[in-house]
């Protein structure tokens, strides 16, 4: 009755408008953005030296090519530092948002959970990036493939993986392929993908400053391919995440792998040495946070705003942000004495905290991860429990920016880069 009373007030022009408005949202919001585009191209024509050197070399690209460079760059006199501006900061932050939208709205279409066996598939791809940009960092990589492995670009190739082996799983998963069927077409992509890499080595096509012999790279990929002959083996059916999991493992595997090569001494680059020290401290003090923090959930697991910090995505949050907090102030102001190399804080938020004190910083990332989780799961859990998938997905979001540049700053410090 509501809606036929509202409908008496609207003109037929208004009731059109509103239809039409529903219909074509993704023409909208894909008009907006080409719009973007076209007055960037168009004001780039018109104006080179204000909108490509003021603006873009000066805030993003810029920063780019000083990260990969290693000092500050210039561009027809505009100078561009290492490390993230307060534009640039605030124009990724809403891609981030954005994107995080779009992969909500696909999952959402595909039916695919986002819970916290969605994360561990994802956890691969989370570790991808910051352990391909600690390698960047040894100057693993030359120009310009360089510049794949920088942020934010790392994170556009990592969501690529994400989604080619999120569709092969979503693929695979309704065709209702029997389950040896199913292996069998997982087995030729990784065989396929072995065969292309067999291929850039007889080339001598070379990626890295350290190049994986074919026969490292086969046994890696048996690794990875684990997972799924496990779900064959025990007779159960092969999941979206379980394909993504193992595509994970596949891309980040190799990573580790030349990783513990430069710790066990081959090297390819300058190092201030090894600090495996400050990674058994670093984790070592955020596994004992985490284990009191689940103890005080279990303990108290009757009352309903305590017992959501048992939740593993919860705690997954907590301890990305406490790798990020402990390893930033740890590194840069060295309160053992390790002999730590110099260090600097790159984001501005973050520099202010610990300027002002340097345990601010963890500390304030703690206490704060700790209030989400309650108002995500407390104060706010009824009115989001029909939105449960863009809840989750967002902790996921979370976990990621605070493991992803706490990981990368740990393994720079281990490595003595």
């Amino acid at each position: 009755m509501g809606k036929l009373i509202y409908g008496l007030f609207l003109s037929p022009e208004q009731m059109n408008l509103q239809t039409i408005s529903a219909r074509q949202k993704r023409g909208v919001i894909l008009g907006i953005f080409l719009g973007i585009i076209a007055v960037i191209v168009i004001g780039y024509l018109l104006a080179p030296t204000l909108i490509y050197d003021q603006w873009i070399w000066k805030y993003y690209w810029g920063p780019v090519v000083a990260d990969a460079s290693g000092h500050q760059v210039a561009f027809h006199g505009v100078v561009a530092q290492e490390g993230y501006t307060l534009l640039s900061e605030i124009t990724y932050g809403i891609i981030l948002v954005c994107a995080l939208y779009g992969l909500y709205k696909l999952l959402k279409k595909l039916e695919i959970s986002i819970d916290w066996y969605f994360c561990l598939a994802l956890f691969p791809y989370i570790l991808f990036g910051p352990v391909t940009r600690v390698l960047e960092d040894t100057s693993y990589f030359a120009d310009p493939l360089v510049y794949w492995f920088i942020s934010p670009l790392i994170y556009f190739q990592t969501t690529l993986y994400v989604l080619i082996f999120l569709f092969l799983g979503y693929y695979l998963s309704k065709k209702a392929f029997t389950r040896g069927k199913t292996l069998c077409i997982l087995l030729s992509v990784f065989v396929l993908i072995d065969g292309f890499y067999t291929l850039l080595w007889v080339l001598g096509i070379h990626y890295g400053a350290s190049i994986i012999e074919p026969g490292y790279f086969f046994l890696l990929s048996v690794v990875a391919f684990l997972p799924l002959l496990y779900r064959f083996i025990k007779k159960q059916t092969m999941t979206v995440n379980t394909v993504i999991f193992s595509g994970g493992l596949l891309v980040v595997l190799p990573c580790f792998f030349l990783i513990g090569r430069w710790i066990t001494g081959g090297q390819w680059s300058g190092s201030y040495g090894n600090y495996v020290n400050v990674l058994l401290l670093v984790i070592g003090i955020v596994a004992l946070i985490i284990t009191i923090v689940n103890l005080i959930a279990w303990v108290y697991r009757k009352h309903e705003s305590i017992v959501v910090y048992k939740n593993p995505l919860n705690l997954s949050m907590l301890a990305g942000h406490l790798i990020d907090g402990i390893t930033s102030y740890i590194s840069i102001y060295d309160p053992l004495q390790f002999g730590l190399p110099s260090y600097i804080e790159k984001h501005p938020a973050s520099n202010g905290l610990m300027e002002l004190w340097p345990p601010l910083f963890p500390i304030v990332k703690f206490i704060l991860i700790i209030v989400v989780i309650y108002v995500f799961d407390v104060v706010y859990k009824k009115e989001l429990e029909k939105y449960s998938r863009l809840v989750n997905l967002l902790k996921i979001g979370i976990f990621i920016l605070g493991v992803s540049p706490g990981l990368r700053d740990l393994l720079r410090v281990t490595m003595g880069v």
